[in-house]
């Protein structure tokens, strides 16, 4: 079949080492941005929520983000250890830099 159809095959694009931080962060706190004081106070004066309606309100998402980062095997993909929250380094793989990561 993927000789038929060569473009249905996974394409593997190494992760860009500026990347990994925030998708830790994403996946552990379910932003990828923190919730500061200076954007608690923002949200507050803008007239909505202090804190975003995202996992940091909600910490059962974290669970249900990390629960689909598995089922769709990306943690392994990304070379990355849900329970430690960090990355398996691979030294032969390059990022688009040429940066080992």
């Amino acid at each position: 079949m993927k000789e038929l159809y060569p473009w249905r095959r996974p394409v593997k694009i190494p992760l860009p080492s500026s990347v990994k931080p925030q998708l830790i962060r994403h996946f552990s706190i379910g932003l990828l941005y923190p919730v500061t004081d200076e954007l608690i106070e923002a949200r507050t004066k803008a007239g909505i929520e202090p804190i975003p309606p995202t996992a940091h309100k909600y910490k059962e998402a974290v669970e249900d983000i990390q629960n689909i980062v598995k089922a769709l095997d990306i943690d392994k993909k990304m070379g990355l250890d849900l329970e430690k929250m960090e990355y398996k380094f691979n030294e032969r793989a390059n990022d688009r830099t040429g940066h080992k990561s």
